[in-house]
């Protein structure tokens, strides 16, 4: 499997190799839009990394340290930790970085939904100016997931602060904000609320659609949403972190993932109350960890299933 995915790595720079090659300049001239508009999300990420690479970067992973050994220039340093990017490179790995993202976020966009959203007309028929501010909604409305069980009927809303837009439409937030309603005789009641933003090495923060789930797991009569976001750094969903959130019983039950490109970056908190939910949850949110990991979205530590196995609640390398 590492030989193909390194096969896959080369061959995707190669057929992409008439519209930009390398980045032997990539420490002296900003990155062009135009240059980069046709390459797969292989060639991006070997053109990111070999920014690092030129800097003298130790790789972890296997594919990028057998690649860039071959490399006549390639010289590794000792300490990652004394790396220092210019201006210019940091521009080119948030604009490699950024195209990553946009690429993954499209191909991963929404492939589960299987539950019912409100439409956008629906959205701003039900969420005035005038009943946002009585809610306390001052972000901008994501997704609203509208779910009934046999307690009453519930609106999940996804709300993003978000400043900038860029010419694809895909937004980068400040912070993001769940809340949960419950409707009653024309009465709203905040049932939970989470909120969190980005740190200063982060880009953005956002609603992970393609994992969140608001079904009954357990067959109670109860729906139980599970609230997934994250976020991404200078190399996109390597560094950023992720954060799952399940409501059980009145209860917030979380895991707090921390990405990394190295071994000793990588670890996850898990709140105790987690494996005392009855398994086929746990087994829902780990294989949501799983579709993570498979989607090239999150990074876990070396054998984190069987540390979670033993009901570990701090899991690193």
């Amino acid at each position: 499997m590492k030989n193909y995915l390194l096969c896959l790595l080369v061959a995707s720079v190669s057929v992409t190799a008439q519209n930009r090659k390398d980045c032997s300049k990539c420490s002296s001239e900003t990155i062009s839009e135009n240059s980069i508009e046709n390459l797969d999300i292989y060639a991006l990420k070997l053109l990111k990394n070999e920014i690092y690479a030129r800097k003298g970067y130790v790789f972890s992973n296997p594919e990028y340290a057998a690649y860039f050994k071959n490399k006549s220039w390639y010289k590794p340093l000792n300490n990652n930790d004394a790396i220092e990017f210019s201006d210019i490179e940091q521009k080119n790995i948030s604009l490699l970085a950024q195209k990553i993202s946009e690429i993954s976020q499209y191909v991963a966009n929404e492939q589960n939904s299987k539950y019912k959203t409100l439409s956008e007309e629906k959205t701003k028929e039900l969420f005035t100016v005038k009943k946002k501010k009585e809610l306390g909604i001052n972000f901008s409305i994501w997704k609203v997931y509208d779910y009934q069980d046999k307690t009453g009927n519930y609106y999940l809303v996804l709300t993003e602060e978000k400043f900038k837009e860029p010419k694809d439409g895909n937004y980068f937030n400040n912070s993001i904000k769940a809340f949960n309603f419950k409707v009653e005789n024309d009465t709203w009641t905040k049932t939970f609320e989470t909120n969190d933003f980005k740190q200063p090495e982060e880009e953005s923060i956002w609603f992970w659609t393609k994992y969140i789930y608001v079904e009954d797991f357990d067959n109670d009569g109860i729906i139980e949403p599970i609230v997934i976001y994250g976020t991404n750094g200078y190399n996109g969903y390597d560094d950023g972190r992720i954060k799952i959130l399940l409501y059980y019983k009145g209860k917030k039950i979380g895991l707090r993932i921390q990405n990394g490109i190295l071994d000793d970056q990588r670890n996850f908190n898990v709140d105790a109350d987690f494996y005392n939910l009855p398994k086929n949850l746990q087994d829902k949110i780990v294989s949501q960890m799983n579709l993570m990991v498979e989607n090239n979205h999150s990074i876990l530590p070396y054998g984190w299933q069987k540390k979670m196995a033993k009901k570990m609640t701090f899991i690193e390398e």
